[in-house]
């Protein structure tokens, strides 16, 4: 692995690990059922928070980002 895609795939998991923490405390603040969902599938809890994007724009951010890292990591 290239030192580059190395650090991008760090930046990735810290990012989508801070991304899921911001999404759990989210989902068992909408709903207890909301959050059981985010610990067992986090993408779909992600995409029953998207009507509220915009007031849980930093969370989508973070996934954006190591969405883009991941994927930018497994070119290199």
């Amino acid at each position: 692995m290239a030192p580059v895609a190395a650090v991008l795939t760090i930046f990735a998991l810290v990012f989508g690990f801070l991304c899921w923490l911001r999404l759990l405390r989210v989902s068992f603040r909408e709903h207890m059922l909301l959050g059981l969902l985010a610990v067992f599938l986090p993408p779909l809890a992600l995409l029953l928070l998207l009507p509220q994007w915009r007031r849980e724009r930093e969370m989508f951010a973070l996934a954006g980002a190591a969405l883009l890292f991941i994927s930018t990591s497994q070119m290199l």
